[in-house]
């Protein structure tokens, strides 16, 4: 019998897992992302990155590094549109982290057909440690749709959700309680329920297991000159708020986790409720959950981050990276028609997924 998390892990990342296959993610897959909506979106980043070094907020050289990067196109677009808006591009080193290696190969194979004005050379490592330090280098770090696909326990109130591995694979309570949790319970998620100074036995909703993460995150941003970090995410702040103003904690089975299969979404809760055999999951959909920015940013500021904004993804795009603006310079260079099947792709971006996912930016404060 598997706790949640270690189903989850498994079924996206392990052997033959979920995120191996790179034709998941798009129009055509199970679900898409900004990324696959609109070229501008990467572009918008790039014109952020611009007026970053413009204000000294970052300085050349820069190491740019997404983390999360599936095929590869959106750290495509934004050196692409460095490479059209400015001059900086022989000073920027580009980097993805991807620990899975049939991914980094469709990196590798889209981002080396990509034409530039200078020879520039992607770099694809595992992890942050594969990398070394640069102090004279600032660094500026993305990611996309990140957060949510850590793996999670899920907790309702002295029970935790288990997996069996039987020849229906059932979701099953497991009941908890003090002689049983530093047993049962993964070590990140006894971390967040301290930090949380939260009852294990009373506590209902999701432990995301980020802290380990968010610490390398840390290391790494410590060790360049000056950092960012930019992530879009979908959810909201105090979610633990959203289902009774005075509850401490969400429910853990409104809509979380959920499963994507055909641009189809199916809640634990329907799931459970249906006595679905979690086989029939496994390592065909994609998991995901509303990513709690409140805990987030707790944990991002135990480790030396400051938040510098946090907003609905439109505001973002429109009002810190000036999307309509960019869309405005390149329509005298694309044309009339061209300009009218970009602005309907960003109606998408703003408007259908703009409210409901959020940007959030921080700075490294040594």
């Amino acid at each position: 019998m598997l706790p949640f998390s270690e189903f989850m892990s498994q079924s996206l990342y392990g052997e033959n897992g979920y995120y191996t296959d790179s034709s998941k993610v798009s129009k055509a897959g199970d679900f898409y992302t900004s990324v696959s909506v609109s070229k501008f979106f990467g572009g918008a980043i790039a014109s952020y990155i611009l007026s970053l070094l413009e204000s000294n907020a970052l300085s050349l050289p820069l190491r740019i590094v997404e983390i999360g990067a599936d095929k590869g196109y959106l750290l495509g677009d934004i050196a692409l549109f460095l490479d059209a808006l400015g001059e900086v591009l022989p000073q920027c080193e580009f980097i993805i982290i991807e620990p899975l290696p049939s991914l980094a190969n469709a990196q590798k194979a889209y981002l080396g057909d990509l034409k530039f004005s200078c020879v520039l050379d992607f770099k694809i490592v595992e992890s942050f440690e594969a990398l070394s330090q640069n102090k004279d280098s600032s660094l500026f770090i993305i990611s996309n749709e990140l957060f949510d696909s850590f793996p999670c326990d899920v907790l309702d109130s002295g029970k935790m959700l288990c997996v069996s591995q039987d020849s229906k694979w059932c979701g099953i309570w497991q009941n908890l309680s003090a002689k049983n949790l530093s047993t049962l319970l993964p070590r990140q998620s006894l971390e967040i329920l301290d930090k949380l100074k939260c009852n294990p036995l009373e506590f209902r909703g999701l432990l995301p297991q980020w802290q380990d993460f968010i610490c390398n995150l840390s290391r790494f941003a410590k060790a360049h000159k000056n950092s960012h970090f930019v992530s879009f995410d979908y959810g909201r702040e105090n979610l633990s708020q959203t289902q009774n103003p005075n509850a401490k904690y969400y429910n853990p089975l409104h809509n979380n986790p959920r499963f994507y299969k055909s641009h189809q979404v199916l809640s634990l809760k329907d799931f459970l409720e249906q006595d679905g055999d979690f086989h029939t999951l496994y390592q065909n959909a994609d998991i995901t959950y509303d990513v709690d920015f409140t805990l987030l940013d707790s944990l991002l500021c135990e480790n030396g981050f400051q938040k510098i904004f946090c907003d609905t993804q439109a505001k973002v795009l429109i009002e810190k990276m000036q999307i309509l603006e960019l869309l405005q310079t390149f329509s005298q260079q694309c044309g009339y028609n061209t300009y009218l099947k970009e602005i309907h792709k960003l109606k998408t971006l703003l408007h259908t997924l703009g409210e409901r996912f959020l940007g959030i930016c921080y700075t490294f404060s040594k």
